[in-house]
């Protein structure tokens, strides 16, 4: 069985370095973590070291959070807004019940399977972008 390459160390700076950040990650988030420094031939340290001064040095280090934080509050107002589509056919039924005509069923079943399959579309979204994180 071939020996694995000891991971390589981060570059010491001239200057020492006193500062500390602890951050903390679940399971999953670890994982994804140790995987990405083994891969790139890190500690896991260093890894995280890098990758977070690397994001700092950037031209727009808030970038990739600011755009992740933006889709989720999206995906979130799209499914707030879905819900209130919801509250309104609810609305509309409960008027149509009272004194209304009714419209032929197929139609408002189309229309409810089309707002029933756009809440868990974007339900899925957001799922999809939580577990990415």
């Amino acid at each position: 069985m071939p020996q694995q390459p000891a991971p390589r160390r981060r570059p010491r700076d001239k200057q020492q370095r006193e500062r500390r950040v602890h951050p903390r990650y679940n399971e999953t988030e670890f994982a994804l973590v140790e995987n990405a420094a083994a891969r790139s031939g890190m500690a896991t340290g260093g890894y995280v070291a890098e990758s977070s001064l690397a994001a700092a040095r950037a031209e727009d280090p808030t970038a990739a959070v600011a755009d992740y934080r933006a889709m989720v509050k999206a995906l979130l107002a799209a499914n707030n807004q879905l819900g209130m589509i919801g509250r309104n056919f609810n609305q509309l039924v409960r008027h149509l019940n009272k004194d209304g005509a009714w419209p032929h069923p197929d139609h408002v079943k189309r229309l409810m399977d089309h707002v029933e399959a756009s809440l868990d579309d974007v339900d899925a979204a957001v799922a999809r972008v939580l577990e990415g994180r």
